[in-house]
């Protein structure tokens, strides 16, 4: 049953004030500091920027509860089972080595996520594949997204009890404000869904079909006025039938992307699902290859990506000719993503473009945008070559 914010948080502090005999800790002390951070969690609009700061409220808090040789950095790991991806959280101002990243991508994604319970400790010896010692609790479950939170140890390691009592407080001051922030998420990614899905059934009961009539009327005025009688209209009619023929398919297009969703704003994902829609539709034989360890675009940039992607893709199965095509997305450099796309079809004169061929021009608006680099030029071999790069920032790791 869904309840307000108000009532959470009044349930949220009777839990500690009706319990005075429960064993305490260092950190459960500051119960009104924990229940702030509750409560921003379960209210942010952008987690992503949200959590780095609390992060790092919470190990200045633990700071106090662990000696001088026993300091952890904390992390907040989202590992999603459907997809094999994870998105780290991390204090902004200690950002994690990379071997720390590729160990947590690879031990939650490589089928980890059913071996494991609510808790999980790793020493150095007991699993080679973390370099640093570490402690973590699952603070939500769901088939779409597990959270956890990690607790890593650079020197010496508490016992896993000792461990577990000092973030007990912690622990279920976050998992409440986790649980309420992914049943809002849920109820608003439905509603979002609904309209949009409102807003496809719309377009294609009116502004579709008008355009689709006009379109067929327009190609038809333009075939009567090929012969030389009609001459001086011919420009006319041409431009007319164009540029209705356009009008139609973007809208069919939105449409199609009004039906668009990315699933904790899963940029892979979402590409491989149109690859395979774009294939469906042609005899074209599309490669898809993914290098991407984990997810660190934005959600503004992830769906200017999917657009600029399924564009080409569309280009390709329409105009190339092409019989294979080849879609890579990797990360060239820590804080740098490219996106190749390539056919073998009969290449693309930019130079020579037509004067109704809007696509291009919003390709490149489109990575414009998000502040990325567009490169569209024949292949060295045969047919085109598109070349996308984007750099990212540490706060999407």
């Amino acid at each position: 049953m869904a309840i307000n914010i108000k009532t959470w948080l009044e349930q949220f502090f009777n839990a500690y004030t009706e319990n005075p005999s429960q064993p305490s800790n260092p950190v459960s002390e500051d119960l009104f500091s924990l229940g702030d951070i509750a409560f921003d969690i379960a209210t942010t609009d952008e987690i992503n920027k949200t959590l780095p700061p609390l992060l790092k409220k919470l190990e200045a808090q633990l700071s106090q509860s662990f000696s001088a040789d026993e300091q952890c950095r904390l992390k907040i790991v989202f590992s999603s089972p459907s997809t094999a991806e994870t998105f780290v959280h991390h204090p902004s101002d200690s950002t994690p080595h990379s071997k720390i990243l590729h160990a947590l991508h690879r031990f939650f994604t490589n089928g980890h996520n059913d071996l494991i319970h609510d808790t999980l400790y790793l020493d150095a010896l007991s699993n080679h594949c973390f370099p640093e010692p570490l402690y973590g609790y699952k603070l939500t479950e769901s088939k779409e997204m597990n959270i956890w939170l990690l607790a890593i140890f650079p020197n010496k390691v508490p016992s896993a009890n000792q461990v577990r009592w000092k973030l007990t407080a912690v622990e279920n001051a976050l998992k409440k404000g986790f649980s309420a922030w992914a049943q809002q998420e849920k109820k608003i990614s439905k509603a979002v869904t609904s309209e949009r899905a409102i807003h496809a059934a719309e377009l294609h009961d009116s502004l579709a079909q008008v355009l689709g009539y006009l379109r067929i009327k327009s190609a038809k005025l333009d075939s009567l006025c090929q012969s030389n009688t009609y001459h001086e209209l011919k420009p006319v009619t041409e431009d007319l039938a164009a540029y209705t023929h356009y009008a139609y398919r973007q809208t069919r297009e939105l449409i199609t992307s009004s039906r668009l969703s990315m699933k904790g704003d899963n940029l892979t994902q979402a590409i491989s699902d149109s690859v395979s829609e774009f294939e469906q539709q042609s005899a074209i034989v599309f490669e898809y290859d993914n290098r991407l360890k984990k997810n660190i675009t934005s959600p503004k940039q992830s769906m200017q990506l999917l657009y600029i992607v399924r564009e080409c893709l569309s280009n390709i199965v329409r105009h190339s000719h092409a019989t294979h095509a080849r879609i890579v997305i990797k990360e060239t450099l820590s804080t740098q993503i490219e996106i190749f796309i390539e056919d073998n079809g009969i290449g693309l004169d930019t130079k020579n473009a037509r004067n109704d061929s809007f696509g291009l021009k919003i390709m490149h608006e489109r990575a414009e945008r998000i502040d990325a680099r567009l490169l569209i030029q024949p292949h060295p071999n045969q047919g085109t070559q598109v070349i996308l790069t984007l750099k990212v920032g540490d706060n999407h790791e």
